[in-house]
């Protein structure tokens, strides 16, 4: 079970490489933040960030997957799932 401080630390990682591939400030997205709300995330900044989760926390993401990441707590979500079941260490 991935804990609390686990759980900051995906969601952390998550938002700087999400605010360096869309170009944003990372005080400007959180939790809730999908194409919807950055201007910037289209679907080639979307595989993009795709790449990034893969190399940062050394993941495979399927396309079923891809089309689940609507939102940055959506990926955090599935980032723990995939963290867990691979048992890959947290690189923080």
């Amino acid at each position: 079970m991935v804990t609390r401080d686990e759980s900051k630390r995906v969601l952390k990682r998550i938002l700087a490489i999400a605010a360096d591939v869309f170009q944003v400030d990372e005080s400007s997205i959180g939790p809730g933040s999908s194409p919807d709300s950055v201007d910037t995330w289209d679907s080639l900044h979307h595989l993009s960030f795709v790449v990034a989760l893969e190399q940062e926390f050394s993941v495979q993401i399927s396309p079923e997957e891809i089309e689940q990441l609507l939102s940055l707590e959506l990926t955090a979500s599935l980032m723990e799932e995939k963290l867990q079941t691979c048992g890959v260490p947290d690189a923080d």
